[in-house]
């Protein structure tokens, strides 16, 4: 939500309130740095954008959202389909 709230992006930040308000953590966090790892050295994601593409992965997610452009690195990957926070039908 840093970056959201830093760009006053009022939807965005709606969108992950109402999301956290019943979001749960659990996993492995070495396994999450394990598979993020080889996501960032095969794709050339970010290290964060690989640890949360990790998560993804781990928890079965059928999607992971962002508000990141399209052309960032982390699209290239084939763990998780990334979805535009912005391009999604409300």
């Amino acid at each position: 939500m840093l970056q959201a709230s830093h760009e006053k992006s009022q939807l965005e930040i709606e969108f992950y309130n109402t999301y956290f308000a019943s979001a749960t953590c659990f996993g492995n966090l070495d396994r999450i740095f394990e598979i993020g790892e080889r996501e960032a050295r095969k794709h050339g994601i970010p290290v964060m954008d690989a640890m949360h593409i990790a998560a993804a992965n781990l928890s079965r997610c059928e999607v992971l959202v962002t508000g990141e452009k399209p052309t960032k690195p982390m699209y290239r990957t084939r763990l998780v389909t990334v979805v535009r926070f912005y391009d999604l039908n409300w």
